[in-house]
């Protein structure tokens, strides 16, 4: 067996009912996490606000459940209602190397904190006197003595000022590291975006219609959501080839829609950490 599958140790914290709470674990450090699963005992899929991972007090997963379970339901994979997975590396690539590529390798000593917050119960759960639980379980691999790259999922907001053209340039320097940083997938979550176009150093690398695009990962065995346009270098599933590079001179991300207003980018991405 390539991976190992534990249940992880029991969340502390949260409230006395479960809901409006805070559920923390201390996951243990030294392995690799390839995908986590959290699972709910009376909580519907819209209570989780947030799943937050940190290393070394480094955020690097920060999402509410539902953009979690978006990703999921984008990529075709199987889930259950009360579970949430959070997806390091992804099992969808063809090859071994891609999967292992966005795997969160954690090295001994480090502090790798997972956090759970809930909402608060719904008219029903309140009349039902429920208690909300959770549970997480682990697919790992096996340790590594470096890491030589870092996962990270995240949501921004984009600039949306104007009905047309909206030019967000600010990729780069909000991902606050002067590493390597690769797009493996961005969800932007807004219904009015009708193209979508990125250029690198000036240069147009894609340039599409939501009508085209939603028909391309379709053909590719993606699950497009509604009023979301979904950027995705890595359809054809080969996680290292295809991740965009976004680290140039100048980085533009052009979204064109019908309507004024800011809006959401759920990101997936990779950081490549630079030898010292």
């Amino acid at each position: 067996m390539r991976h190992t599958e534990i249940e992880l140790d029991a969340f502390n914290g949260s409230s006395a009912n479960g809901y409006s709470g805070k559920f923390n674990l201390q996951l243990p450090a030294g392995i690799t996490y390839k995908e986590i699963t959290i699972h709910g005992t009376n909580l519907n899929n819209d209570q989780i606000r947030r799943v937050s991972l940190s290393l070394n007090g480094d955020s690097l997963v920060d999402l509410p459940g539902l953009d979690l379970r978006m990703i999921q339901d984008y990529k075709s994979e199987y889930i259950e209602d009360g579970k949430w997975i959070i997806p390091f590396s992804d099992f969808v690539m063809t090859m071994q190397e891609g999967q292992n590529l966005s795997s969160l390798v954690t090295l001994p000593g480090e502090n790798v904190v997972l956090q759970i917050e809930t909402d608060a119960p719904t008219a029903a759960q309140t009349s039902g006197s429920l208690v909300a639980a959770i549970r997480a379980e682990a697919i790992l691999g096996i340790s590594q003595s470096t890491r030589s790259t870092v996962p990270r999922l995240y949501k921004d907001v984009l600039n949306g000022g104007v009905a047309g053209e909206n030019r967000y340039k600010n990729f780069v320097n909000q991902n606050k590291t002067t590493n390597p940083v690769r797009i493996r997938r961005m969800h932007m979550k807004d219904s009015s975006i009708i193209n979508v176009e990125i250029k690198r150093n000036g240069i147009t690398l894609f340039d599409k219609t939501l009508e085209d695009q939603n028909y391309n990962l379709r053909r590719f065995g993606k699950s497009p959501q509604t009023d979301i346009y979904h950027f995705d270098p890595v359809k054809t599933n080969f996680g290292i080839a295809d991740p965009l590079a976004t680290n140039a001179s100048t980085f533009e991300i052009i979204t064109t829609k019908t309507a004024v207003g800011d809006f959401e980018a759920v990101f997936e991405t990779v950081e490549f950490i630079q030898a010292a």
